[in-house]
């Protein structure tokens, strides 16, 4: 099993001293009847600033440390160096794929892999204005809770998005969900050859994806003031860099932020 790998992983990676946390324990905000999870970075954030400056591609090559398994043909698992949870998992292209084109079968099968538990999270930011780091391509996995989750379901979010629901998840079925959502929300161009070997660039989007369930949402924008937002903050779990954002995020309002990101 995937997640049994990276524990084991995990823990020699926290053995030897290099996976570093960036967060520290979540504090919850309740708003509008939902709590909210709010953590605060920790000085982890700067080792992992510096090594954006000196590795412009940390998955290619990616460190051997962090390497979990090889997920079908096409993409392995590895560890985040800089998890927010542990074990933090980010299933990546073996070659270069750029992160802001339409995702394919391959990928969702290989995703789809990780989410075998209830409290499994899937997430996707496909372009730095939609809160992604890194333009190679990687989906990202989680277990956590998702504070956002009885109002996803129910369909009332205040923002523009398309949800889709299953009995069981199934990647064929994912895919073709994402590909009606990408274009219903105008995401991909208007005439779009699956075929063809040319990647097809896309507007800026999130997904968040759960056994039961996967959400696709526009983005406008990747922050609001000095507050960035990415696909994880759509599950209602906040990361800010110090009080100063905690408290200036709780006066403004999380679902505020969270709807003025969102593409209308």
């Amino acid at each position: 099993m995937l997640w049994d790998k990276a524990l084991t992983v995990a823990k020699d990676a926290r053995d030897a001293q290099v996976l570093l946390p960036i967060a520290t324990k979540s504090s919850v905000v309740s708003e509008q009847g939902i709590d909210f999870f709010i953590k605060i970075m920790n000085d982890n954030l700067n080792k992992k600033m510096q090594q954006g400056l000196t590795q412009s591609n940390p998955f290619l090559p990616y460190d051997e440390q962090m390497f979990v398994d090889t997920v079908g043909h096409e993409h392995v698992c590895l560890l985040n160096k800089y998890p927010i949870e542990e074990p933090h998992l980010l299933i990546c292209s073996k070659t270069f794929v750029n992160q802001s084109s339409l995702l394919d079968l391959y990928d969702f099968s290989a995703w789809i892999q990780g989410i075998t538990y209830s409290n499994v999270l899937g997430f996707f930011n496909s372009a730095s204005e939609a809160g992604a780091s890194q333009r190679h391509r990687h989906m990202q996995l989680m277990k956590t809770l998702i504070p956002l989750e009885t109002m996803i379901v129910a369909g009332k979010l205040p923002f523009r998005h398309k949800l889709f629901t299953f009995d069981r998840i199934n990647s064929e079925k994912v895919y073709f969900c994402y590909l009606a959502a990408m274009h219903d929300l105008g995401l991909t161009p208007k005439k779009v050859t699956l075929n063809s070997n040319e990647p097809i660039e896309c507007l800026p989007y999130n997904i968040l994806l759960t056994q039961h369930w996967m959400l696709v949402i526009p983005r406008l924008t990747n922050h609001i003031g000095d507050i960035f937002a990415n696909a994880l903050n759509y599950s209602g779990c906040f990361l800010v860099k110090d009080q100063q954002q905690y408290d200036w995020l709780i006066k403004y309002g999380c679902l505020r932020l969270l709807t003025e990101c969102v593409r209308p």
